[in-house]
């Protein structure tokens, strides 16, 4: 009878130590995605409230910079996927 009330206490034990430690792979899966969710959505947020066109909304000489600077990005990505 001990024996058998042992044996269980170790299966029950053994099952609880299985369950925390799925749930607590499962909970660092879900951080981690979690948390490359938020960097996204900062970085999309970023992107919007420090863009340089909302900056320079004023001045005609900081757009036809900025444009610039694109066109020349662009043509530079461009000729490199050409090479």
């Amino acid at each position: 009878m001990q024996s058998t009330l042992r044996s269980h206490q170790n299966s029950v034990t053994g099952n609880v130590l299985e369950g925390s430690h799925r749930a607590a792979a499962e909970f660092l899966a879900w951080a981690e995605h979690h948390a490359h969710e938020q960097r996204l959505s900062d970085s999309g947020q970023a992107q919007i409230e420090h863009h340089p066109d909302l900056l320079d909304f004023r001045s005609a000489l900081a757009q036809q910079c900025i444009y610039a600077r694109r066109h020349a990005h662009q043509k530079h990505l461009h000729n490199s996927a050409m090479a």
